[in-house]
């Protein structure tokens, strides 16, 4: 399955007071790595204007080590699953080296209309990922 590695060097407002990272930005990190993973196939301006949302539906995040003001880390995403109604994706956030694992953490999207109603991938945008990934059929 695909994978892909986003870079961010952490600015003081992603800290508290004691310069270690709040645990919500972490958050804010994995949607910036899922955003440049689509990036890459097909963008999520392009899915919303085709009448597809991807909310997240479920979100585990387990914690290792403090991320501190001024590191550099690295975000690996990996999509693990993809079907007709969701998609699932695994998150390491590592230092700069790749030495340190600083979190994990998974994400169940699901595709919605802008009502919010579950939404099957046309074949066609399957078809789309079906460069990149190994697509099932649930």
């Amino acid at each position: 399955m695909k994978e892909k590695i986003v870079e961010h060097r952490v600015y003081y407002y992603d800290t508290d007071k004691m310069g270690v990272v709040y645990h919500s930005n972490y958050l804010k990190w994995m949607e910036v790595a899922r955003t440049e993973f689509f990036r890459d196939i097909l963008p999520y301006s392009t899915l919303e204007e085709m009448g597809v949302m991807l909310p997240v539906k479920t979100l585990n995040i387990e914690y290792f080590n403090s991320v501190k003001y001024d590191e550099l880390i690295k975000i690996k995403i990996k999509l693990l699953e993809f079907s007709k109604i969701k998609i699932k994706f695994l998150y390491e956030i590592y230092d700069e080296s790749f030495t340190q694992l600083k979190a994990k953490a998974e994400t169940v999207n699901v595709f919605t209309d802008a009502d919010g109603n579950l939404k099957r991938l046309s074949g066609e945008v399957r078809d789309l990922f079906g460069n990149y990934i190994s697509v099932s059929s649930k």
